[in-house]
């Protein structure tokens, strides 16, 4: 080969740091492969990386230029824990008149210490939550239950909620993006008629709940959290250990009551403590 083609070559690699020249003899040699090759497989990977972003974001832009901004206003994503968690408390102080909620399971975005609940309920506005016995067996539920009531929500329960949601004047829906069971990082949010489905969801599930009351006359507040607890469906074991207590103080609270009430069955005993106000 000609030199100044061979020197170009030895240029080049040099340049790419594959090769280096040495100053004391002028003669060239080859750089360690695994150094050299490394740093331009890294670079190799970087260009990629950019390149499929660079696609990702052409991929977005397509598909808001292709739908219509009605559409995209319909519907929303959000995603990490903070942004959900800022998010449901928006739909909750935003409300004017109603907020909506299915609640189950442990907390995960919205808790007892960061909910607006008490500041939302100051305004007079309406608030309806239905729970159920994944709710209802957390720690301290019944305590946060309790302080939900004192504040004026109104509470039902049920065995088994559909997915956890919220629905602020029943215009705005935040919901779980895979539903029932998922966690809620991420979460959809919703607008238009498909607000108006979920609103349609709460009512009816909210229709066939059993109502968890205030009222407990006639008997302490003890015996009215365990039959609040028999009627929303958890087992004597499951409300022994909400109210640490033994199953054995549970079973025979629950009879004493069932004498005072003339019950010869726990199904009697509910009837009736419905009817006179213990739950």
């Amino acid at each position: 080969m000609p030199v100044t083609d061979v020197t170009a070559a030895l240029e080049a690699l040099a340049a790419r740091g594959l090769a280096s020249r040495q100053a004391a003899t002028g003669h060239w040699a080859a750089a360690p492969p695994a150094v050299a090759l490394g740093a331009e497989l890294a670079a190799h990977r970087e260009r990629l990386q950019r390149a499929e972003l660079a696609v990702a974001e052409l991929v977005e832009t397509y598909r808001t230029g292709s739908m219509g901004r009605a559409q995209r206003d319909l519907v929303e994503i959000v995603e990490g824990p903070e942004a959900v968690q800022q998010r449901y408390i928006q739909l909750q102080l935003a409300a004017r008149s109603t907020v909506d909620a299915f609640a189950t399971g442990e907390a995960r975005a919205v808790g007892p210490k960061n909910t607006r609940e008490a500041t939302v309920l100051e305004r007079s506005v309406r608030a309806r939550v239905v729970i159920d016995q994944g709710f209802l067996g957390e720690p301290r539920a019944i305590d946060n239950v309790d302080q939900s009531l004192a504040d004026g929500v109104r509470i039902r329960t049920v065995e088994e909620i559909p997915l956890k949601l919220i629905i602020s004047d029943g215009e705005v829906a935040m919901l779980p993006l895979h539903g029932r069971g998922s966690e809620v990082d991420p979460s959809l949010v919703l607008r238009g008629g498909l607000a108006n489905v979920a609103q349609a969801l709460f009512d009816a599930v909210w229709a066939r709940a059993r109502p968890y009351g205030q009222a407990h006359h006639g008997i302490d507040l003890l015996d009215t959290h365990i039959l609040r607890l028999l009627l929303a469906g958890l087992t004597d074991v499951a409300v022994a250990g909400q109210l640490d207590l033994s199953t054995r103080t549970v079973q025979r609270r629950v009879q004493a009551l069932m004498v005072r009430a003339g019950a010869t069955t726990r199904i009697q005993l509910g009837w009736y403590a419905r009817h006179h106000g213990w739950a």
